[in-house]
């Protein structure tokens, strides 16, 4: 697993995004299709800008191959970017061996 992380707005210029949004990708994601950034896209973190969550690091994981659905969540919140983005990490290492794909 080689795990990187780019800003979304460098990894996907041609959208609109949150400047506190980070985009997660694996260059060795197993199945994947092509060498584009899509096929090795795990999820993202980014920094609540609004509501009663605001200033909280939201962290979502996308990748989740054909299968059973997982029996964990994919998704939550914490106080730094940083423990945001360990928790998508950790979430992907267990989806990936709840797939049996290490």
């Amino acid at each position: 697993m080689k795990i990187y992380w780019v800003k979304t707005s460098e990894a996907f210029p041609d959208d609109s995004w949150l400047e506190t949004e980070f985009t997660c990708f694996d260059e060795h994601t197993p199945d994947r299709e092509s060498d584009s950034r899509w096929d090795t896209y795990i999820g993202n973190v980014y920094q609540e800008p609004h509501g009663p969550q605001q200033g909280m690091w939201a962290w979502s994981m996308t990748a989740t191959p054909p299968g059973p659905r997982l029996p964990f969540p994919r998704s939550g919140r914490e106080a730094t970017r940083r423990e945001a983005g360990h928790r998508l990490v950790e979430c992907y290492e267990r989806m990936l061996k709840f797939y049996d794909r290490c």
